[in-house]
């Protein structure tokens, strides 16, 4: 039962609890408010660590999708350039191909037309020589 006024037992009691709590509080809680803290810097630090590296990976990213999507132009553009010179190449060739077939047949017409030519003064020659042959027949002389 409490006394009024507490006897000396209850001030006992008191300075063992007093002493209790400083060998507790520097034997137990403050190695283990040491040890919280140190876990709570390193967590804090890691996450700070995670933050950062999530920064560096975000740009990273960002860095990877424009080189990607600089290489997807340079090949684009490139696919162009090499389009527009297959393009010239197949003008080239088709005129060279078309100025080839315009010159062989001019070629052609030419040796055609002398061919000709020389057909009909082969043919008035066989011809005069023929209508000579058959007015000797017909007439039975010498023309």
């Amino acid at each position: 039962m409490l006394k009024i006024p507490p006897d000396y037992t209850f001030l006992i009691q008191i300075a063992i609890f007093v002493a209790f709590w400083l060998i507790a509080k520097r034997l137990w809680f403050d190695p283990a408010l040491r040890v919280i803290a140190a876990r709570r810097e390193r967590s804090e630090g890691a996450v700070e660590e995670a933050r950062a590296i999530e920064v560096e990976v975000q740009r990273l990213r960002a860095d990877h999708a424009a080189a990607l999507e600089q290489t997807r132009s340079e090949a684009q553009r490139e696919l162009q350039e090499i389009i527009r010179g297959a393009e010239a190449e197949q003008k080239r060739l088709v005129a060279e191909a078309s100025a080839e077939a315009h010159r062989t047949l001019t070629d052609v017409q030419a040796r055609v037309a002398d061919e000709v030519a020389r057909a009909r003064r082969t043919l008035r020659e066989d011809a005069g020589a023929l209508g000579r042959m058959v007015t000797e027949k017909v007439l039975g002389r010498s023309a």
